[in-house]
């Protein structure tokens, strides 16, 4: 059994492996921080974060959530006030404009046609990309522009349960997640169905006033003199203080956290281990204990959470300066089952450790001045995009590619994501990793050349990028041309 836990998360951003705290002082340059739509009311009225009101029923909770075939989402725009100023925010929402503040929960079921109909009701164009599902490419939705009051529908089969979200993809790219315009995907299964708690826990960051001193544009964490700030607001479902959870003893809860942070690592903190069943929506063939775990931008990871013991409970997830609790109802069962099933699959690892990267990938930046002042340069093999071209290759085939974080001014690990398909790391400096977890998006560290297995099944233009969206912004992607 799990022990009953109390858990913390604090942000971390990684500079050279040290642990840094932000703060206001900026000694280059301007920066926008990692803002969500948190802050926005609807769009008839304005609060203040400060004066928002928890909710009575908890949105990201889907433990009883019914899936559904047929979803309609409405991007709408919201009205945030910081510091006497209002702002325009986003939110993906439902059919009825309620609001989301972390976006309105997808929930699919695995093997089911999905039919999605969205609506552009917001203030801007945009476009959308569902991060991590394995989809036909022209339902991903980043060549689909949707300019305001235009509406598209996407028809797709999901071919994988687990946890994945759907969030802008229209550039500056940064500037709209930052702002809201994401939601949470969740595909399932019947397994999924038996958790007695089954919470999204979308992890975020904004900005809670106007200081010019800490409110920029153009660069990221890792351009800044960091320590304290108390401009930065963390948050989990688009709240400082979210609805509070229940778990009773003899249960099993799944804990399902997605980074929707722009630029921010998150690294999550248990003083007690927790199961780690599932990274970028799949299930681990061995899920394994942790007392803590770092999850980079856009990534994905799956806890399970088992609490025991007859005494009643209260105990804290904490994000920085954002919480919820978790109420634990005691009592005598001792037993809790799991109803995890693990992921049966062929390992590609042993397929390409023998061969040289058939495509090599090297990610540097570099500092530029021009007549708007200083600029940063996020770059795959020396070029920014849309010069980083594309790299071709065949339907079905694996492939081994390589990632080289060449960056040597920051010092920072690229979270790498690759559109349409998921893959293995199989190599880093030429050493065999064995590691046969799935992913979609992995961090490259600074100084490293990591190797991974991929095979593309479906045709198409596929984007690859740095998942630190600023960077992204900056030209650190590129495509695979899939034929």
């Amino acid at each position: 059994m799990i022990k009953p836990i109390l858990v913390y998360i604090e942000q971390k951003n990684e500079i050279k492996g040290e642990k840094m705290k932000l703060k206001k002082k900026v000694y280059m340059g301007v920066f926008v921080l990692a803002t969500t739509s948190l802050l926005a009311s609807c769009s008839s009225g304005s609060s203040s974060i400060d004066n928002q009101q928890q909710l009575k029923d908890d949105s990201y909770n889907i433990t009883s959530k019914k899936s559904s075939t047929n979803v309609k989402v409405n991007i709408i725009s919201t009205i945030s006030e910081i510091a006497g100023k209002k702002e325009t925010h986003y939110q993906y929402t439902d059919e009825s404009k309620n609001s989301y503040l972390a976006g309105v929960p997808i929930v699919l079921d695995k093997g089911k046609e999905a039919t999605i109909k969205v609506s552009n009701n917001s203030s801007t164009t945009t476009n959308i990309h569902w991060h991590g599902l394995s989809i036909p490419n022209n339902q991903d939705g980043p060549d689909i522009t949707l300019k305001k009051k235009e509406k598209n529908t996407f028809k797709f089969t999901p071919k994988e349960s687990g946890t994945f979200w759907v969030h802008s993809h229209y550039r500056p790219v940064e500037n709209q997640v930052t702002k809201g315009m994401y939601a949470p995907v969740i595909v399932r299964t019947e397994a999924d169905k038996s958790y007695d708690l089954d919470e999204i826990m979308m992890l975020g960051d904004t900005l809670e006033n106007n200081d010019q001193n800490s409110k920029m544009s153009g660069m990221n964490m890792d351009d800044m003199d960091m320590s304290e700030s108390d401009s930065i607001s963390d948050t989990i479902n688009g709240k400082k203080v979210a609805p509070n959870l229940e778990l009773g003893g003899g249960q099993i809860g799944k804990l399902r956290f997605v980074n929707a942070s722009a630029n921010n690592f998150k690294t999550v903190k248990f003083p007690f281990k927790v199961r780690v069943i599932a990274k970028d929506g799949y299930n681990l063939e061995e899920p394994y204990e942790v007392r803590n775990f770092k999850i980079a931008p856009g990534q994905r990871l799956d806890v399970e959470v088992a609490l025991i013991g007859k005494d009643n409970k209260t105990y804290t997830i904490k994000d920085g300066n954002a919480k919820v609790k978790i109420k634990y109802k005691g009592n005598n069962k001792t037993k809790a089952i799991s109803p995890f099933v693990p992921l049966k699959t062929d390992n590609l690892a042993k397929y390409v450790l023998d061969k040289s990267p058939d495509i090599s990938m090297r990610l540097t930046e570099e500092m530029e001045m021009n007549t708007s002042g200083m600029k940063m340069k996020e770059m795959i093999n020396g070029e920014v995009f849309p010069d980083t071209g594309t790299f071709n290759v065949k339907v079905g085939q694996m492939y081994k590619v390589q990632f080289e974080n060449a960056d040597t001014m920051a010092g920072m690990s690229h979270p790498m994501h690759i559109h349409g398909a998921h893959f293995q790391v199989v190599e880093k400096n030429g050493q065999p990793t064995n590691d046969t977890t799935w992913y979609d998006t992995y961090p490259m560290d600074q100084g490293v050349k990591t190797d991974i297995a991929i095979k593309f099944d479906e045709p198409g233009v596929w984007m690859v990028h740095c998942h630190i969206l600023n960077h992204e912004d900056n030209g650190m992607m590129a495509s695979f041309t899939v034929k």
